[in-house]
């Protein structure tokens, strides 16, 4: 079997969330393990083939197939891999293997997005540079925030009615209501009550940097996450997640030099989509809060 709906990004924005979130639903089915990023291999490219299955999880059709094992006949299957919109392998796989598929990209300010994602580095050990001497118009962390041209190639190969683009700050702010509309988008019951109490795989800084980089360490595993119980990868989530502390804020100078990088490009995610991201193009007030 092979999935009905796919969320294809972005990276953090809120992807852990959609997951936990359509697994609630007893007319869905998800992938007991996020991050599958199939449609994304490249056999040929040999960086992918050297790659551990932390990063490709599986690479086979019959493997990735597999992953639907457990799905009932009447369920709708998805998967979430956050890769998806960056990747052009990943747009043709998926119109070779899947082309009726529905695709999900969840779009967060790209200043916020960008922050995130150094914290995300930060806590890894990968970055140990401060913000302003981290950020590289190279560097993908910083470019996984520019939008446009991978929607525009989006919408060039699928239909418009098999993508859904929605807003973080709607996820954040009502979580039920867009629940309820990509239930909808999907052909799944859009009255289901989803249990949003819980904010998954949010951001800041270790309190307890050996516990953090334990916990890292058990996830880098080759095949741990596959054949982990649920249950027990979310307990362990969530012993990760008491142990962040709110990260120092971004000052609003950065801020303002961090989205003149990004202007244009949200000018023409608002001009594509149709959509008021006017909200995007201020400098915020910093708040002390993890993101």
């Amino acid at each position: 079997m092979l999935p009905d709906f796919v969320v294809i990004g972005a990276f953090k924005a809120g992807s852990t969330s959609l997951h936990h979130y359509f697994s609630q639903h007893p007319s869905v089915f998800m992938t007991k393990v996020k991050e599958p990023n199939f449609f994304a291999f490249d056999s040929k490219n040999k960086v992918h083939a050297e790659m551990n299955r932390q990063q490709f999880m599986v690479t086979s059709l019959s493997e990735y197939e597999s992953l639907f094992d457990d799905a009932r006949v009447d369920q709708i299957k998805g998967e979430v891999s956050p890769y998806y919109l960056y990747s052009s392998v990943a747009l043709q796989k998926m119109k070779e293997i899947v082309p009726t598929i529905k695709m999900i990209a969840c779009l967060r300010n790209p200043v916020g997005r960008a922050y995130s994602h150094y914290l995300m580095r930060l806590r890894s050990g990968k970055e140990t540079k401060s913000p302003e001497e981290a950020f590289s118009e190279d560097a993908f962390w910083v470019r996984a925030s520019l939008y446009a041209n991978a929607i525009q190639s989006y919408q060039q190969i699928f239909d418009n009615n098999q993508l859904k683009f929605v807003l973080f700050d709607d996820l954040i702010n009502d979580p039920q209501t867009l629940m309820s509309e990509l239930f909808s988008f999907i052909g799944a019951d859009s009255n289901f009550q989803v249990n949003t109490d819980y904010r998954f795989n949010p951001g800041g800084t270790p309190k307890l940097p050996w516990l953090h980089h334990g916990l890292s360490a058990l996830k880098r595993i080759p095949g741990l996450r596959q054949y982990t119980p649920p249950f027990i990868r979310n307990r362990l989530a969530r012993i990760r997640d008491k142990n962040l502390a709110p990260a120092k804020v971004l000052s609003m100078d950065v801020q303002q030099q961090w989205l003149k990088f990004y202007r244009d490009d949200i000018s023409r995610v608002q001009d594509i989509l149709h959509l008021d991201l006017s909200d995007w193009l201020k400098v915020k007030k910093p708040k002390n809060q993890a993101i």
